[in-house]
């Protein structure tokens, strides 16, 4: 075999790179769209370094091979929990959260976002260690530790949003891996008793969001404001919207932090349903494509890596779309790639970073 032929299969996912740098593109156009003019304008240049910061770091993660970040997980792992665990105490206090580092330059770094990755090292690092049809019981008990711990973690800061992101990868994981269906039952009565029991744990506005959900006449009463708004946003957009830019919505102020949680409220006003049509489209084949990459991947470590990305990421994304149009409760989960937020943006760019290393392996016996 001639050394072209072997450099070849070598290749970046083209493919997965345009879907992702699409998406962070619109991210980046929709941020200019909804602070220009405002005390926020500089947030577009932020993003923009943002995104930059998270191509360099998908390029580093490309160029290390996935298998040796699946050796060395559970550290990683290790390290991400005892960050998560002392942010209680030293993290930086933002909308009532302790969720966030100083690094100067006014610039914070938010832990939890980059702790998704760890977790999905970890799961298929566990994953391919039991390759059986099946799951074993300590396996199913190692993946259940491996997301509840750290949940439990940010539930402490507190932030509901982003323990809710974690959630995918348990159900990823156990679906993909296999486990006996008594084990399902297990898991759904057990996680009915818990989402009853954690209301005593929530806050009043978090509450408040869930009555607004179940009952939409107290929207009315000041309750459901943000998807009230954003509902009135969407729906104004029409066919082909008002133009970038034009949303008299998020451009007068109705609609509230149009930049990250609504985002797409915001984008559906000024692009229309063709404009979302095309944009959701995005997340669709960057979905397919993520999934033909794991079938095709060499081994069961790197398969299972590139689902529990791409399940992540679209789940994610699943949720702000329907908590914008009001199918699901506020939870303050971000939109992937294009909600502002430089820790959400780098650490989603991490995520592509290691399915490209699976990728560009993926036929290569070295």
């Amino acid at each position: 075999m001639s050394r072209l032929a072997e450099i070849l299969p070598r290749r970046i996912d083209l493919h997965i790179l345009f879907f992702a740098l699409a998406l962070t593109a619109i991210g980046i156009a929709m941020v200019v769209s909804t602070t220009a003019g405002s005390p926020r304008g500089d947030l577009a240049g932020k993003q923009i370094f943002f995104a930059v910061l998270g191509l360099i770091a998908a390029g580093v993660l490309l160029a290390i091979d996935y298998r040796i970040l699946l050796q060395y997980s559970p550290g990683l792992y290790g390290f991400t929990l005892l960050v998560l665990l002392l942010l209680p105490i030293f993290g930086k206090r933002i909308a009532g959260a302790r969720s966030w580092i100083k690094v100067g330059g006014g610039f914070q770094v938010q832990p939890s976002e980059f702790a998704r990755i760890s977790i999905a090292l970890l799961l298929a690092w566990i994953l391919e260690s039991d390759d059986r049809a099946l799951l074993r019981s300590r396996t199913i008990a190692a993946i259940g530790a491996a997301i509840g711990v750290p949940v439990v973690l940010v539930l402490l800061q507190p932030d509901l949003g982003v323990a809710l992101t974690y959630l995918p990868f348990l159900a990823a994981a156990l679906f993909f891996g296999g486990i006996p269906g008594r084990w399902w039952a297990v898991l759904i009565v057990s996680g009915t008793l818990a989402i009853g029991g954690s209301w005593f744990l929530l806050k009043d506005y978090q509450k408040d969001r869930i009555r607004t959900f179940l009952d939409p006449n107290l929207a009315a009463r000041g309750a459901g404001y943000q998807v009230r708004q954003a509902r009135i946003a969407i729906g104004s957009g029409g066919i082909f919207g008002k133009g970038w830019k034009r949303g008299t919505q998020s451009r007068l102020g109705f609609l509230p932090v149009r930049h990250t949680d609504f985002i797409f409220a915001a984008l559906a006003e000024e692009w229309g349903f063709a404009g979302v049509a095309v944009f959701l489209a995005l997340y669709g084949f960057l979905i397919a494509q993520g999934l033909a990459l794991a079938r095709d991947a060499r081994d069961r470590g790197g398969s299972m890596l590139v689902v529990l990305l791409v399940l992540n990421i679209a789940a994610q994304a699943l949720v702000n779309v329907a908590m914008n149009v009001g199918v699901m409760p506020t939870t303050g989960i971000t939109l992937p790639f294009v909600s502002y937020g430089g820790s959400s943006l780098i650490a989603t760019w991490c995520m592509v970073g290691l399915i490209l290393s699976v990728a560009y392996r993926r036929y290569v016996n070295v």
